[in-house]
């Protein structure tokens, strides 16, 4: 089967050409429910880790955050985002993805729904 790759979606200013092109052209991408975006930190590709679920999730609190930033982005009560949260699988839906910056160690999260 040949492999699929990331489309360049949402990649910050900072981050090199060389950066994108590596990620878009000779990393193997991921599948999602909707349109897959690789994250990014510190003008650099993030590492890729996988589908996470909560439990997944709760050793990096810095991902978490990331995560309900944006979901109350959307317009969600905290209450409302914490059951979210909650309900993250890495089987199922929603799931989220987990990633790491290659640089700082940060680690980052994207979620995604079916």
């Amino acid at each position: 089967m040949p492999a699929e790759f990331s489309d360049a979606v949402d990649v910050p200013d900072s981050v090199p050409q060389h950066v994108t092109e590596e990620i878009t052209r000779r990393t193997p991408g991921f599948t999602g429910w909707q349109q897959q975006s690789w994250l990014y930190h510190c003008d650099d590709g993030a590492a890729f880790f996988g589908p996470a679920g909560y439990p997944d999730l709760e050793p990096h609190p810095d991902a978490l955050n990331m995560l309900r930033a944006g979901h109350r982005q959307l317009g969600c009560s905290p209450e409302e985002t914490e059951e979210f949260l909650h309900r993250l699988d890495r089987h199922g839906e929603p799931t989220a993805y987990l990633f790491q910056c290659l640089r700082c160690g940060t680690y980052l999260a994207s979620w995604d729904i079916g």
